[in-house]
């Protein structure tokens, strides 16, 4: 895989969507807490990618900040597969 961050950036994406449709009152759906648990997720890979020095860092930052400014969910990120 050549894009490892993007595949753990894409499994927080899944688990916020899976965690939408079983909201309850505690969590209501597409709350500001449940998008900041979900960005803070995001930028915990950014970081990890950062210190790794890969590339997908710098996209997945951005896309965390986006959502928590703008509340839209972020597309999956595009996952390149490595040929054996």
């Amino acid at each position: 895989m050549k894009t490892p961050f993007y595949a753990a950036a894409n499994k927080v994406l899944t688990m916020y969507a899976l965690r939408q449709e079983r909201a309850s009152a505690p969590a209501p759906a597409h709350s500001p807490a449940e998008i900041y648990w979900a960005c803070e997720m995001l930028l915990d890979i950014a970081r990890a990618a950062a210190y790794a020095a890969s590339k997908e860092a710098v996209v997945i930052r951005a896309a965390a900040d986006l959502w928590n400014k703008t509340e839209t969910t972020p597309e999956l990120f595009c996952v390149e597969e490595t040929q054996s």
